[in-house]
């Protein structure tokens, strides 16, 4: 039961049970547990002291390692001074970097931007027939998507100066134009900078949809074709018509109407009007010519008045008094009279019909401004306002009929007035000299 007791006391104090001689008792047990408490002792001693050597040696060895780093650092100190300054030197050119990129992207942007203008310009350009390779380099540098370079702004600027210089010549070139039939030919063009090109005398038309040259179906008067024609052959100086609108002005001629389609929008009223006015025209040129032609033989019978003839009516006039006696006065007179009024409806034909036409050639372009109007509200009620075309054609016949109505009016009312006074003058001349031979007989039966 000891032996028991003594074994688990020395497992409680950590002394090994096991020996070279096991303790018989208590006295021997605690012999023994003071014999290994004193060699604990002395072995915690050993351990203590090598722990303070090891101690005093690791803080010899972090003195010389303070003593190392604050020598480094007074080595370095000089190398932290420069890599502080390179550290705010890197921030500074890493903050121009960031402002010249900023400032190229924009550059890159801003010239995209332009040269996709200055290509729909060329576009529209004459030149680009005479040229047709710049556009196509124009569009890839408005499609680049990367940073501009040197030699892109140099391309851009070559086709500015390109563009500035050709704009201000005249010169001739072979080019594909299409004539009024649709075929397209090899033709000699003749181009006055970027505004009129001619063809063999005829104007041509720029397309900037196709970028080819077309032939006008409708040309400008024949003085300026002449005009492009002779300075083709001689180069010569001439006066040339250019289009400063740059095709705008010549687009609008093939849809300007000439005469003929000026008078067919008058319609059957304005050809009535047509109608009267030359006819009264005629009437008025035939009057003139017969009053002309009887006043030179009265003329003419005014100088041998005492030999009369029945070609002109002073000689029918003197021939009907011609065996009247002298006594007889009154039958003088009364023959005078006779053979006046009978030379005044010769004189005075056609009068009243030319001032007929000219009354009513305006009457008859009243009642063609009020047709055009009535088909001008028709189709206003049919179709409404929204598009100008279905009412230009009311509107145009109104118009024209009113302008041929003032045109044929004017001139009838100036030859009516004209052909009056010569036959009014005529018949003056046959009253003076009728009064002339009743004073020749009056101074007779004087004497």
């Amino acid at each position: 039961m000891k032996r028991l007791m003594a074994v688990l006391f020395a497992a409680s104090l950590g002394v090994p049970a096991i020996g070279e001689e096991p303790a018989e008792d208590l006295d021997q047990l605690l012999q023994a547990v003071k014999r290994q408490q004193q060699e604990q002792r002395a072995l915690n001693r050993q351990r203590e002291n090598e722990f303070l050597a090891d101690k005093r040696k690791q803080q010899q060895l972090l003195n010389q390692a303070r003593s190392d780093f604050e020598r480094q650092q007074r080595d370095n100190q000089p190398l932290l001074t420069v890599t502080d300054g390179n550290s705010k030197e890197i921030a500074r050119l890493e903050q121009e970097l960031a402002a010249v990129v900023e400032d190229m992207g924009d550059l890159s942007s801003t010239f995209r931007e332009f040269a996709g203008d200055f290509s729909a310009v060329l576009q529209e350009s004459m030149l680009t027939v005479q040229f047709p390779q710049r556009s196509e380099r124009l569009q890839a540098l408005a499609d680049a998507d990367v940073q501009v370079s040197i030699e892109e702004i140099q391309d851009l600027w070559l086709f500015l100066q390109e563009e500035m210089t050709e704009a201000g010549k005249i010169l001739r070139f072979r080019a594909r134009v299409i004539d009024t039939s649709g075929a397209s030919l090899e033709r000699d063009v003749l181009r006055v900078g970027a505004f009129s090109a001619w063809s063999d005398g005829d104007f041509l038309r720029y397309v900037p949809e196709t970028g080819e040259l077309l032939s006008l179906s409708r040309q400008p008067p024949a003085r300026y074709r002449k005009a492009a024609r002779e300075f083709v052959a001689d180069g010569s100086l001439h006066t040339l018509a250019i289009d400063p609108t740059r095709g705008s002005l010549l687009g609008m001629l093939s849809f300007t109407p000439d005469l003929r389609e000026r008078i067919a929008q008058g319609g059957t009223i304005g050809l009535i009007i047509i109608g009267l006015g030359i006819l009264g025209g005629l009437l008025t040129g035939w009057r003139l010519v017969y009053l002309f032609l009887v006043s030179r033989r009265i003329k003419a019978q005014l100088t041998r008045v005492e030999q009369p003839g029945a070609g002109n009516p002073l000689g029918r006039v003197l021939l009907a008094v011609e065996g009247v006696s002298l006594e007889e006065e009154e039958l003088l007179q009364l023959k005078l009279d006779e053979a006046v009024l009978a030379e005044m409806p010769a004189l005075e034909r056609g009068n009243g019909l030319i001032k007929l036409f000219a009354a009513t050639s305006p009457l008859l372009g009243l009642l063609g401004t009020v047709t055009g109007m009535i088909l001008t509200f028709q189709a206003i009620s049919l179709f409404g306002t929204g598009d100008p075309k279905l009412m230009a054609g009311g509107i145009s016949q109104a118009l024209v009929t009113t302008v041929l109505g003032l045109v044929v009016a004017i001139p009838l009312l100036f030859g009516h007035s004209v052909v009056a006074y010569l036959s009014r003058s005529m018949i003056q001349r046959l009253d003076e000299q009728c009064a002339g031979v009743l004073a020749r007989t009056a101074e007779q039966r004087g004497e």
